[in-house]
């Protein structure tokens, strides 16, 4: 598959309103945020694939975190956390209880410019290094999975990256011994209801072999989540290798509804203006 001419395309904020209004609300890639901890089959945390090394916890195979984003086995994980929304709310309602005090007495008015909590909690996090996969394991088994987030700094460069952890599809994705492979699925999520399966090896894309990075089948995944142009399919297809099957097995993701189709379905006459 010819990926040269792929670029990196996103939504603009008028097609994501207009998509909501023509009935379709999201992207079918990203999981639907849940309260609770982040639920796959086989548990997440049996088959998440970090490992203690000297300089840190790294992961295995390179991992799709979200749909855009791919941690490399040189790149080592700091901390995986949920944003402190309480303690947040807390110390902001402290923060104006001192502005409302020094209003009525002679203490000094607070710097307005001064770290926000949200900033003294984003610096607290960035600190923190998690010393061993456990830590990682026992934090995936409790915390919530509707903002999970995940720190981790590239192999080159000296920045902490802060990104969500939402997995494609449902997928938890990753790149072993060259081919796509899925390691755990989320209940009810368009991966699950397409047909994939833990331990699916994905050999096709569209009817064309794939032996491309994890990088590209994002690249894939993100375009075919921009709609379908005209004559494409409403999904895209897979061929996954199954254990204990003896011929690929056919799977799919849904695409939502492309824009511009939605819109040519509309009568030309709506919106039109009219006197009585």
């Amino acid at each position: 598959m010819n990926l040269s001419g792929w670029r990196r395309r996103r939504f603009p904020a008028a097609w994501s309103t207009a998509l909501v209004l023509l009935g379709w609300s999201g992207l079918p890639g990203t999981a639907r945020a849940v309260e609770g901890p982040l639920v796959t089959n086989p548990p997440i945390i049996t088959v998440f694939p970090v490992e203690d090394r000297p300089g840190g916890v790294h992961f295995q195979y390179p991992v799709a975190i979200n749909e855009l984003i791919v941690v490399r086995p040189k790149d080592t994980l700091r901390t995986i956390y949920v944003k402190p929304e309480l303690e947040e709310k807390v110390e902001e309602a402290q923060q104006n209880k001192e502005h409302k005090e020094a209003a009525y007495s002679r203490k000094p008015t607070p710097d307005p410019l001064s770290e926000t909590p949200a900033e003294r909690a984003l610096k607290k996090f960035t600190r923190t290094v998690w010393p061993s996969k456990t830590t990682f394991l026992q934090a995936l088994e409790v915390l919530s999975g509707a903002d999970l987030r995940l720190m981790f700094q590239r192999a080159d460069e000296d920045k902490i990256c802060d990104e969500p952890v939402s997995l494609p599809a449902g997928l938890l994705l990753a790149a072993v011994d060259g081919r796509i492979t899925i390691l755990a699925v989320q209940p009810g999520e368009t991966g699950e209801r397409g047909g994939f399966q833990p331990g699916d090896l994905i050999i096709t894309i569209g009817g064309e072999p794939f032996t491309g990075s994890l990088d590209e089948f994002l690249e894939i995944y993100r375009r075919a989540n921009l709609g379908p142009k005209s004559g494409e399919s409403k999904a895209l297809s897979f061929t996954v290798y199954r254990a204990g099957s003896a011929e690929p097995v056919s799977v799919s993701l849904p695409r939502p509804p492309s824009l511009q189709q939605s819109l040519l379905d509309f009568s030309p006459e709506m919106g039109r203006g009219h006197s009585e």
